[in-house]
């Protein structure tokens, strides 16, 4: 069986990736089991796509012959499409590490004016899979929901948008 690396130590996107992946026949490896010494890759890419094959790109090694990076951006269109590729950090708003709570009071301030209807927002997904050979597969996905005026489930760590998520 041959393992994948998935390049990132967001434990939701590991569950996610895990099934996924297993179901392909790999065993999957996360940057949490690893003892990986070195600078992690910086996310600075232009697009989803950019940023997850900076993450693929970096690890990809003889040690990690497969890998697997991905990044979701977020862009809301009432906020002509903020906050983009940087969603977490808010295009520079914010640290890597802001606090989900903070994030999301952020967003609903910033959408307290917007009426139902017009508040549309898509994920959007970037994925790329580097092969043994070094052959690059990347994939790009949408998904578009609105943004509930208040919070309407319970916060996901590291994910505080779905919280309002329809």
């Amino acid at each position: 069986m041959n393992q994948l690396l998935i390049a990132t130590t967001n434990r939701w996107k590991a569950k996610l990736f895990e099934p996924i992946m297993s179901h392909y026949g790999f065993e999957i490896i996360t940057l949490n089991r690893l003892k990986i010494s070195g600078q992690t890759p910086v996310e600075d890419g232009r697009s989803v796509i950019e940023n997850a094959l900076i993450k693929a790109r970096h690890y990809h090694s003889s040690e990690y012959p497969w890998v697997f990076g991905d990044d979701t951006g977020l862009e809301i269109k009432a906020l002509n499409g903020e906050p983009g590729v940087q969603s977490r950090r808010w295009a520079g708003c914010f640290p890597d590490d802001v606090d989900d709570k903070v994030w999301l009071d952020y967003l609903l301030e910033r959408m307290k004016d917007v009426p139902i209807g017009e508040r549309t927002a898509e994920f959007v997904d970037g994925w790329a899979l580097i092969e043994p050979s070094g052959t690059v597969h990347t994939c790009e996905q949408r998904a578009v929901f609105e943004i509930a005026l208040e919070p309407i489930r319970t916060l996901l760590p590291g994910l505080p948008v779905m919280s309002v998520a329809i």
